[in-house]
């Protein structure tokens, strides 16, 4: 019997290739083992300094921020609000996430033709890689952003092997979800299509809910997107200080060293060159030309290493099936020794909060990125306390509390009212945005090692330098709390020529 003849104007859909079986136990169980750790350490310490202030700015919820999207905060703000002063409520839903992330990376493994072995080494890399499990330890919009990523990618991928619509509309949805979270997540739909244009499957793009996807996420991020332009686009702002911050020369160095010292790296080079050479992974070549642009646009108009994140499942992914390939056709290198993975093991597990703080004292090289950002805060907050209870009531009715960075006012603004302090203020990045000072206010107290404020006041006294547990070194560490009095100008004159970066 003859087969029907083709609608003109119509595409045929390619014919679904099955894929190889789901590594089901071994990754589950490493998902697992990851979120049993994570969950271990997260009360380890204290809060993050950005887990403060995102509790902080879910007390002024808003359609955007300068430096965040609503999701995060109003997550933080209502897990604190729900378990007051548990780290383990408040960090759950992040060590899920990062397990998520790993089930991720396999399943889009075995959608590029991975077997079992190919998809647990990948699922491996991303346990192993020092960003992804640290920040797993975390609740953060750099911690919520790699899994979506990795969700939408999946469903694109998928969509190339078995070309169900719906899977792009579910695409369109995740990225609706990933704006609350991130704008970047823009840029990795943009440059999708921009990958497809040059790559194919360009059909793709001839599909209607794909564009209804794309209408669904465009529709999300609206109100961010008016929030934005009503108050100047201090995202713009934001990207110029993240530029200063970061050396472009290291951005492409910084983030390898991010997705993992010797696997990681390996696999992020090797996934982008088996996806612009491997025959059999042709179908997603434009996944390379994703990662080539972002990192390009990165590079070109800075950024953070970390925000190329979201790649490192997918690349892993992609090298991990283009090694199983070279194996099948019996390639010498066919996959990564396991005492490559054991190597890479080293450093995450020195980055994560394991060791006492006794131990920090007297090694504080250990754990230096939990140390410096997660401890002190409660000593900081309780020396601001006892510094403002010791004013005369007279005074104290008449004292804002202003601190110098997001960072301070934000632990003064989570904590403050374990210890009895009023609202804080700060003009320092989103902070601004939350309110002024009333003129009322005649005496400050200002919590920082910068002094803006003298040319401002007739009169400057220190009260009090922050000393943290077991003088362990930190960012709170060695803060003064100055008192100032009898301002030149009224708070609504004052504040935007005190307003930081």
């Amino acid at each position: 019997m003859p087969a029907p003849t083709e609608q003109i104007g119509t595409t045929a859909p390619a014919a679904p290739h099955s894929a190889p079986p789901f590594a089901r136990g071994p990754v589950l169980l490493l998902a697992g083992l990851v979120t049993a750790l994570l969950l271990l350490i997260s009360s380890r310490y204290g809060y993050l300094s950005d887990e403060l202030y995102f509790i902080a700015a879910g007390k002024y919820p808003d359609w955007g921020y300068m430096d965040q999207q609503p999701l995060v905060p109003l997550l933080a703000a209502g897990l604190d609000a729900a378990f007051p002063g548990s780290l383990l409520a408040l960090r759950t839903p992040a060590a899920l996430v990062t397990a998520l992330g790993i089930v991720l990376t396999a399943l889009i493994t075995r959608e590029l033709g991975g077997d079992r072995r190919a998809q647990f080494l990948a699922a491996c890399a991303y346990a192993l890689s020092p960003w992804l499990l640290l920040s797993g330890h975390w609740l953060a919009a750099a911690t919520l952003e790699p899994p979506q990523w990795l969700l939408l990618l999946w469903l694109v991928v998928r969509w190339t092997r078995v070309r169900s619509d719906a899977l792009l509309l579910a695409a369109g949805a995740v990225a609706a979800v990933g704006v609350q979270t991130k704008f970047q997540i823009a840029l990795l739909c943009f440059t999708l299509v921009l990958g497809v244009l040059i790559a194919g499957p360009r059909e793709m793009l001839k599909r209607r809910l794909l564009w209804t996807g794309v209408g669904v996420a465009a529709v999300a991020s609206a109100p961010a997107l008016a929030w934005q332009a009503a108050n100047g686009w201090p995202a713009l702002d934001m990207g110029r200080i993240v530029d200063a911050e970061n050396a472009r020369p290291l951005f492409l160095p910084t983030a390898l060293l991010y997705s993992g010292v010797v696997v990681g790296a390996v696999l992020c080079c090797l996934g982008v060159w088996f996806l612009l050479r491997d025959e059999q992974l042709r179908p997603v070549r434009f996944l390379a030309w994703v990662s080539i642009a972002l990192l390009a646009f990165y590079v070109i108009a800075g950024g953070r290493p970390n925000y190329l994140a979201g790649l490192y499942g997918m690349l892993f992914a992609a090298a991990a099936a283009g090694l199983g390939n070279r194996r099948a056709r019996g390639g010498r290198w066919s996959w990564v020794a396991w005492p490559a993975y054991l190597l890479s093991a080293l450093l995450p597990l020195a980055l994560l909060p394991i060791y006492p703080l006794p131990v920090i004292a007297r090694h504080p090289q250990l754990a230096a990125f939990s140390r410096m950002y997660e401890t002190g805060w409660p000593e900081l907050t309780e020396t601001v306390a006892r510094s403002y209870h010791a004013l005369p009531p007279d005074v104290r009715e008449r004292t804002a509390i202003v601190g110098e960075s997001y960072t301070v006012t934000g632990a003064m603004d989570a904590l403050g009212p374990r210890y009895g302090l009023p609202r804080v203020y700060s003009p320092h990045r989103g902070y601004w945005f939350f309110g002024v000072p009333p003129d009322s206010a005649t005496a400050v107290l200002y919590v920082g090692s910068t002094r803006p404020l003298q040319r401002y006041f007739a009169h400057e006294q220190q009260l009090d330098t922050v000393r943290t547990r077991l003088d362990v070194v930190d960012i709170a560490q060695g803060i003064a709390v100055t008192r100032y009095d009898e301002p030149v100008m009224p708070w609504s004159r004052l504040w935007p020529l005190i307003r930081a970066g």
